[in-house]
């Protein structure tokens, strides 16, 4: 996952968050990934090169980490956006992580059961627990609702099997993980969608999960626990 992507994004959320207490460090890594990528930016514009010093993933971690604070960093191609998350609400095993502008990203245990502030949500989700997740051959039923054009409710449900990839060492801002990459094939009659996790333990350490056919896939890791 790249560090620097839609710089619109990270300027909003440097711009967010400024606490009158003092200087919030996760504001202040967001900050200078902003910086480098609005350089990088400008450069390229003027067909120059950018001397800006771009922070390092252990740079960032290392501000993040001194806000004591769980995060998450999602990214979306089709928006065009990447971005850090605090935890927003958190109820039993489902926390609700949001951006400063308000998108919000509900997960059980990792995995992704709701979305608002999209445009194109997933209003809710029966999807597999992590145990599930982690039996190879497992076979379930995922369901997905979503609201249409006409603020109807429409429900897609799949037939999934999950399937133990291996062993992997993940890098996640600087820090690797041995994690084991699970991934989950979901069919129905009219399409077929797979999402992919990589699970450290008993929790999901990053994952590539499908939120809606207008928005596709978005990719998670959990940066700070």
């Amino acid at each position: 996952m790249k560090l620097v992507a839609g710089v619109a994004l990270l300027a909003v959320l440097a711009a967010c968050g400024n606490e009158k207490s003092g200087p919030n460090p996760m504001v202040s890594a967001i900050g200078a990934m902003a910086k480098d990528g609005v350089a990088k930016v400008a450069a390229k514009q003027s067909g120059g090169k950018s001397t800006a010093k771009a922070a390092t993933p252990a740079e960032l971690r290392t501000q993040l980490e001194a806000a004591g604070k769980p995060v998450l960093l999602a990214s979306s191609k089709t928006l065009g956006q990447t971005g850090f998350l605090s935890i927003l609400d958190a109820k039993g095993d489902v926390l609700t992580w949001t951006t400063p502008d308000g998108a919000t990203f509900s997960q059980r245990n990792g995995v992704l059961i709701q979305t608002r502030g999209l445009g194109a949500d997933l209003m809710s989700a029966e999807a597999p627990s992590v145990g599930q997740l982690l039996h190879p051959g497992a076979s379930y039923q995922r369901i997905y609702y979503f609201l249409g054009d006409d603020d109807q409710g429409t429900r897609r449900t799949y037939d999934c099997t999950t399937t133990t990839v291996g062993k992997e060492s993940i890098e996640v801002l600087g820090r690797s993980h041995s994690a084991t990459h699970v991934s989950e094939t979901c069919e129905r009659p009219l399409g077929k969608l797979t999402n992919d996790y990589w699970i450290e333990g008993a929790s999901i350490r990053q994952s590539r999960q499908w939120v809606s056919g207008a928005i596709g896939y978005i990719e998670f890791q959990r940066v700070i626990d």
